[in-house]
């Protein structure tokens, strides 16, 4: 045989072995392949019943757990409502006004040398803050829990989402309500049933002697204060010397009893104390007299005064 027919050979050989009939690869054993595959399918079966019985097991499992949970986190709800929470005053100085931001993310416009009491964070059924002065309220929507404002004189104002306007100065002789969105529910020790409001509408409380009156008001008049704006419409001088103390921090005399008899109409916006002690001046036969502050032997300066006392 030459070297070129014992390739040749060879090469039909090779190909036989990667095509050839199943007699050249060996015979194949039926009775070996039917164990294999049921080997297989034994192990399949029982990998499916482990699943199944983890499954059933995870899910047995998964109703203590959650009770558990339920069970833990009503006891950090108790035990956070048992813990006391921190209370925060916040106070407007005089001749300013502040806004804040409460926890239920309602909003309040604090008057000059007003204070505002109120918690942290709200819990129970309802949301009360203290108030000592004058502060306008946009109270965020919640008709699960009612919010309360309460006033020093035992004057409570309840509301579930609206805005309202509340001026309870220890030195005035009435607090009023003023509703300006909604409605609000006033309540008090004294009165024999809370009082609804409508909005324009002002609800005055008297200190002397307890009596409640309902009237409309303008409420650009009652809460332009949020702006800066001093508004008088046939006010008393008693009244204007009033406003005029809390928002310039000076302390106003009257001197003489016929200055209570003045009446008096005009919005300021950015004048300062001198310029409205003059143009009261010009409209009134009145005189003002301004008191510089002094030093005291403690080294602390009084407050400036004003004199108010009639032309002569």
């Amino acid at each position: 045989m030459t070297e070129t027919e014992d390739r040749q050979t060879k090469d039909l050989q090779r190909i036989r072995e990667l095509t050839g009939a199943p007699a050249l690869r060996g015979t194949a054993s039926v009775d070996r392949c039917w164990n294999a595959l049921r080997l297989k399918m034994n192990r399949m079966r029982r990998r499916r019943r482990a699943v199944h019985a983890l499954r059933n097991a995870a899910a047995i499992l998964f109703i203590p757990m959650l009770a558990g949970g339920l069970l833990y986190l009503q006891f950090v709800e108790r035990r956070a409502g048992s813990i006391p929470v921190e209370q925060i005053s916040i106070m407007s100085a005089y001749g300013q006004i502040s806004k804040i931001v409460l926890p239920d993310l309602s909003e309040v416009w604090l008057n000059s040398g007003s204070t505002l009491t109120y918690p942290q964070r709200f819990t129970g059924r309802r949301r009360t803050v203290r108030l000592a002065g004058e502060a306008y309220f946009a109270v965020s929507a919640d008709a699960s829990r009612r919010f309360d404002v309460q006033t020093d004189d035992g004057l409570t104002v309840s509301a579930c989402g609206t805005e309202f306007n509340v001026n309870a100065y220890a030195d005035d002789s009435a607090m009023k309500i003023t509703l300006a969105k909604g409605r609000i529910e006033v309540s008090s020790p004294w009165m024999h049933a809370p009082a609804l409001l409508n909005p324009g509408q002002q609800l005055a409380c008297s200190r002397l002697d307890h009596t409640v009156a309902c009237a409309d008001v303008s409420l650009y008049v009652e809460t332009a204060w949020r702006e800066g704006k001093l508004i008088f419409r046939r006010a008393g001088m008693a009244e204007i010397v009033r406003q005029l103390s809390r928002r310039f921090n000076v302390d106003i005399r009257l001197e003489g009893r016929d200055l209570h008899d003045y009446e008096y109409s005009a919005t300021f916006t950015t004048e300062s104390i001198h310029e409205i002690l003059s143009l009261l001046e010009k409209s009134a036969p009145i005189r003002c007299l301004m008191i510089e502050p002094r030093q005291n032997s403690d080294f602390a300066y009084t407050k400036r005064t004003v004199v108010i006392r009639p032309k002569k």
